[in-house]
């Protein structure tokens, strides 16, 4: 699971079981075609913190990341099928309220009270339909102007998280309404007369539901009020209180971690609002949003001037393995996605082009039907993106639209991290819980307490540390657990990695203020800096500083340098400079101050450097070359040329390939393989 790839298993909901449209003979659970518009869309913890009103800043990335805490919501039929997210929102004061968080919608829509100071229809404005899925079916809806809007935690709704000031549009519900043509129409009880016509097609209201919200109780798809449309898109410029009119940079979706459970601290499942380097530097899995069509929608979100995307955007890499008699038959895709946590199957087909595609290899997917498939995701440099899902279903809707799309629903949501980068025009996924909050080793700190890693915590034991570990306790990361480090950490204690545990250092990551490091897990520095150009990190910061290392575990260094700043210990494991190719990349290691001994036997590519003042007793094996200016005691084998300079020394038992001494170095007789 660690090693070359990620295998995750994520099932959707039968079909009969639709939140929105109660039950139903064939509907898919949330599912959406488009969301359309068919008519004229923080730190956690931090009690009444409020953003400033916009303009944003020009460097979008000034803006520090806030955390505004999601909820895992369960489905109605079984507590441990969590199909939905929801947000806590208040607006203009008024008590705030469940929405169903949806990144497959780009509109504001709710059960708003009447009687809420400051909420005031849209001048203009009429009431019209936002459609879901086939056009069958959504919102009736006024649009609705207001103030602020306020972000709370769902499970203690007392104070806000944040509140956001300006200029917010959102859709206030008026009834919840269906077509004729809707499958399951003569199912429904709706009003004897239309509520309204859109393009000369009568919709209907839901009696139930209208009885519901006259009670003040959630309408469609209880326990909500609504939908809050988070996608980074938008289709009309009225649409102003979706997350991208909120920030300039873009947001951070992290719906895999705490679901049935609250082992994970701080924010979790979070939406992380504004991007920073520390935040883009968690995510390897990095898509540009290609060539885009904006007929439909518009090229930058409305009151923040952020970027905006298409409803699919990307060129993403997938393969699909279908059922075709009694067995599996694998189908490439290539095309846009839509990351859609409205979606509850994993799978929803979208598009002609890919029902085709479908066809030609034999398979057929039915109107209204779903299946169970395989999918796996490549391509992207990073083989720890190469995503396989078994067992996963797959569904459809009808009347597709042209073209070679796919929605990809709410279980990649729970096992991925999903960054919107709208300052940068990409779209990325981690498979590690992608946090940007800030926790403390010491259990006294007014902040979170953050002193293990486990399997339990974050998406299995896989977290992304985006914001600042500080105090003065140890930090351990257990065995199968799994830590991106993209902050400038300032905790004190010892970092222990145990044998089956994995720390990386990306980006800005750093630990230097560590007081050692015991690792007999894995410890990997080879996405230190600007690994990535997107993440916009300078390379100075490709070097890994940490004070000490010991413990029989690895080293994996990419193209960079590990310093070692006060050593004592005795280094065990192989130090490698390997790629995922089986390429050296030309790391290498350095030793400013202490001793430290290398016993393993070591790979890496890159020169190995000894300041002045400092000692290193090898008793293991170097493949590389050696630079001395302080003590080098080689007792074991060194097969690259060792320069001594002046001030350095030269000792021990062992071999080395060769010796170059410099005027004012010292060097006993050694052993060598140099052939004249």
């Amino acid at each position: 699971m660690l090693e070359a790839r990620v295998v995750k298993r994520a099932a959707g909901r039968e079909i009969g079981q639709d939140r929105r449209c109660g039950p139903l003979v064939r509907r898919i659970v949330n599912a959406k075609r488009m969301a359309c518009r068919l008519a004229p869309m923080p730190g956690y913890g931090v009690s009444g913190l409020i953003l400033a009103a916009l303009p944003f800043p020009a460097a979008a990335d000034q803006v520090p990341p806030v955390g505004i805490p999601l909820q895992h919501v369960a489905s109605d039929d079984d507590e441990t099928d969590f199909d939905a997210l929801g947000i806590m929102i208040g607006v203009n004061g008024a008590r705030p309220r469940l929405y169903q968080f949806d990144t497959g919608s780009d509109m504001f829509l709710g059960q708003f009270e009447e009687t809420t100071p400051g909420v005031q229809p849209v001048p203009g404005s009429k009431p019209g339909l936002y459609g879901y899925g086939d056009g069958t079916y959504g919102y009736w809806m006024q649009e609705i102007q207001f103030a602020t809007m306020a972000y709370y935690h769902p499970d203690d709704p007392g104070d806000p998280i944040v509140t956001i000031p300006g200029k917010h549009i959102a859709g206030r519900i008026i009834d919840w309404v269906y077509n004729k043509k809707h499958d399951s129409f003569k199912d429904l009880h709706t009003s004897d007369k239309p509520v309204g016509n859109r393009d000369g097609v009568a919709y209907y209201a839901d009696l139930e539901v209208r009885e519901r919200m006259k009670k003040g109780e959630p309408s469609d798809h209880p326990p909500f009020y609504g939908t809050f449309g988070a996608g980074d898109y938008s289709q009309d410029k009225t649409y102003m209180a979706s997350p991208g009119t909120q920030t300039k940079s873009g947001y951070v979706v992290s719906a895999n971690a705490n679901m049935g459970s609250s082992s994970t601290p701080g924010c979790a499942p979070c939406l992380s609002l504004h991007l920073t380097p520390q935040v883009r530097a968690q995510f390897t899995a990095v898509m540009p949003w290609g060539k885009l069509d904006y007929d439909d929608s518009l090229r930058q979100f409305p009151s923040s001037g952020a970027n905006a995307s298409n409803m699919h955007d990307g060129n993403y890499s997938y393969t699909i393995s279908v059922p075709v008699g009694k067995k599996k038959r694998a189908v490439d895709f290539r095309g846009p996605i839509l990351f859609d946590t409205g979606t509850a199957e994993f799978i929803l087909v979208d598009a002609d082009g890919t029902l085709s595609k479908f066809r030609s290899k034999g398979y057929k997917l039915a109107e209204y039907d779903q299946d169970s498939v395989d999918i796996k995701f490549y391509g992207f440099g990073d083989k720890l993106n190469d995503l396989e899902y078994d067992d996963i279903i797959i569904g459809r809707l009808a009347d597709e639209d042209s073209g070679n799309t796919v929605t990809i629903g709410l279980p990649f949501f729970q096992s991925n991290s999903v960054m919107y980068d709208l300052e940068k025009k990409v779209t990325a996924y981690s498979p590690y819980f992608v946090t940007t909050g800030d926790f403390s080793t010491d259990t006294t700190a007014n902040i979170p307490p953050l002193r293990e890693v486990n399997e339990d915590i974050g998406s299995s034991g896989w977290v992304g540390l985006a914001g600042t570990l500080s105090g003065k306790g140890d930090f351990t990361i257990k065995k199968d657990a799994n830590v991106r480090m993209t902050g400038a950490n300032t905790y004190t204690g010892a970092t222990h990695i145990a044998d089956g545990g994995y720390l990386h250092l990306a980006g800005h990551g750093s630990i230097e203020h560590s007081a050692r490091i015991l690792n007999e897990g894995t410890f990997y520095i080879d996405h230190k800096g600007s690994y990535l150009t997107s993440w916009g990190v300078d390379k100075s910061f490709e070097d890994a500083v940490i004070r000490d290392i010991s413990g029989s575990g690895d080293i994996v260094l990419g193209a960079n340098r590990l310093i070692v700043t006060a050593a004592t210990g005795s280094i065990g494991g192989s130090i490698t400079d390997y790629d995922d190719n089986n390429k050296n990349l030309g790391g290498g290691l350095v030793l400013i101050g202490g001793k430290l001994t290398i016993a393993g036997n070591n790979d890496y590519s890159g020169l190995t450097e000894v300041a002045s003042g400092a000692e290193m007793h090898v008793t293991g094996q170097l493949t590389a070359d050696v630079s001395v200016y302080g003590k080098l005691i080689v007792d074991g084998q060194v097969f690259g040329t060792v320069k001594v300079n002046n001030g350095g020394t030269l000792s021990g038992t062992g071999t080395v390939g060769s010796v170059n001494l410099l005027p004012g170095g010292m060097a006993g007789h050694m052993k060598t393989t140099e052939v004249d």
